[in-house]
């Protein structure tokens, strides 16, 4: 983690580039006991903490909703709604709940109400996520009120990682709710140290402190969260001091602020890929053509297709040039320092020529057609990341064709809408960030084959499949040992990125802008919560 101080001097130039103020308003940085106001790059799509598990989601709910288990700035476990936890034996932990909890509307926190919240996630309809990856091995047995066991299928070292995915609801108060109750606020009543007060789509996300929360008050009184997806817009609301914090600063403007008085920069390496996926589980898939834009057999099935896709992309490049360090070239799932990396697995070099040869092989000497998909609002210059990788494409004879949109629109229609039950799309952009903490998330969401009885590959878009892969995460899920199970991932990693599951690109540096009256540590896992922000007055 990196921070950068300087002391504020207004300018007239940013009050006017932030089109939010008039000439006459006030404009002060946040206090103490006060409202803090933050920009995100992207808006919740729902206030439902049980509709997707992505970070725009995970930042708001968190305000209104404890988990059992919560994660720290670094992803490492600290007690939640439940104060203590233990293994029993290799298949029943116990966790003891905290005494004296009570909800938003001051009903009692119990174990009735864990129960409820697991069953919940893993059933709502028309969820982006449905929560079965971390919760369909776990049966919950309430001791008393206050003390709960979880039975898992097989030995399970990861419950309480997994366990701080699932947001904890009321079960007098969701039973029968939908997603529309938690966005109009019916619902939307948890034990978290911010009430519900205001959503409105697009426009912002309004809170009021919680003052009967059980753990550390918040500094600020209100939270307002406001969606800017447009960079230079959140800047200047920054500049203009009518935003307090913002996320995801473009790579452009990172030297600017650096320099600029009264603002500080806290950046740190992201718990994220982004990667590129290719759909793997169709004969026919609905964005590869031939030259003459007739049908041709899916290109994708072929590894050697895969592998000259990944050659011809020269990820130090997007990660230099095109993010502007504000990423970090990505050789397989996780970063170093996250359990689950893999030394061993090289960052490879693009090598265009090679990348021909393999499509020669594969009789695509003369290239075929391609579109490439992805969002325009998610990550850090998303769009020109995939502008790039298009020209990268385009180099090695793929005839490419770009088409990006809001983030809100492009994951509905990458998870769902296509053909054979699948993706709408063939070849496109996304991240995964495990919310456990380390790789275990990645490897049985996004790589092993789909399975929905069990949860797994809950994230697998594209349907890639491989059996032996898939043994190797499932021996790692149910190896206690710590040093085995490492030794175990890490093998999965390896044959996974071999057969070219997925092609990774790069790690965000998260990058914040704060108003320099605040402190804040950072965090791995992306999100923006109010509660990590301090008022250094």
């Amino acid at each position: 983690m990196i921070i950068h101080r300087r002391t504020f001097v207004g300018g007239a130039g940013a009050l006017l580039l932030s089109g939010f103020l008039s000439p006459a308003s006030k404009v002060l940085a946040a206090e103490k006991g006060g409202t803090l106001t933050l920009g995100f790059t992207s808006e919740t799509s729902s206030m439902d903490p049980h509709w997707h598990i992505v970070t725009p989601n995970n930042s708001v709910s968190q305000h209104l909703f404890d988990r059992l288990v919560h994660l720290d700035e670094k992803q490492g476990l600290v007690p939640g709604l439940a104060l203590s936890w233990k293994p029993v034996d290799d298949q029943t932990w116990e966790f003891k709940l905290r005494e004296g909890i009570t909800f938003h509307d001051g009903s009692p926190f119990t174990a009735d109400d864990v129960i409820f919240s697991a069953q919940r996630a893993q059933n709502v309809t028309g969820a982006i996520f449905n929560m079965r990856a971390y919760l369909s091995d776990k049966v919950f047995e309430k001791v008393d009120d206050l003390t709960l066991l979880v039975r898992t299928d097989a030995a399970n070292p990861l419950v309480p990682n997994e366990l701080s995915t699932t947001a904890i609801l009321s079960k007098a108060v969701a039973e029968g709710a939908a997603s529309a109750d938690f966005n109009s606020g019916k619902a939307a009543i948890g034990t978290g140290p911010y009430k519900y007060v205001e959503y409105t789509p697009g426009a912002q996300v309004v809170l009021e402190r919680n003052d009967a929360y059980w753990g550390d008050k918040p500094d600020w009184k209100r939270v307002v969260i406001k969606p800017l997806p447009a960079g230079g817009a959140r800047v200047a609301a920054l500049q203009s001091r009518n935003i307090d914090v913002i996320d995801n600063i473009p790579p452009a403007d990172v030297a600017h602020l650096e320099g600029t008085a009264g603002l500080n920069l806290v950046k740190d390496v992201a718990n994220r890929m982004v990667f590129l996926s290719m759909d793997q589980g169709r004969k026919v898939s609905p964005f590869v053509r031939a030259k003459d834009g007739s049908e041709i057999a899916n290109v994708f099935l072929d590894r050697r297709v895969r592998q000259a896709i990944d050659l011809a992309i020269d990820k130090k490049a997007v990660a230099t040039h095109i993010l502007a360090g504000n990423g970090a070239a990505a050789s397989q799932f996780v970063p170093e320092g996250i359990f689950g990396h893999n030394p061993d697995i090289p960052l490879k070099d693009a090598d265009p020529e090679k990348a021909q040869s393999l499509l020669a092989e594969a009789g695509l000497a003369d290239g075929f057609q391609l579109t490439i998909h992805g969002p325009n609002d998610r990550f850090i210059r998303d769009s020109a990341v995939v502008q790039a990788i298009a020209q990268m494409l385009t180099r090695i004879g793929i005839t490419m064709q770009v088409d990006t949109m809001p983030g809100n629109v492009f994951y509905k229609r990458a998870s769902s809408g296509g053909p054979e039950d699948g993706s709408e799309f063939s070849f496109f952009l996304v991240g995964y960030s495990a919310a456990t903490g380390e790789v275990s998330g990645a490897l049985r969401n996004v790589v092993h084959s789909v399975d929905k009885d069990r949860g797994l590959g809950s994230n697998n878009r594209t349907r890639y499949s491989n059996a032996d892969v898939d043994a190797l995460i499932e021996e790692g899920m149910r190896t206690i040992d710590d040093a085995k199970r490492l030794e175990i991932f890490q093998s999965a990693c390896a044959m996974a990125i071999e057969d070219v599951a997925y092609i990774p690109l790069y790690y965000p540096v998260s990058v914040w802008g704060l108003q320099d009256s605040m402190t804040f540590a950072g965090r791995s896992d992306e999100r923006t919560l109010a509660m990590d922000f301090h008022s250094a007055r």
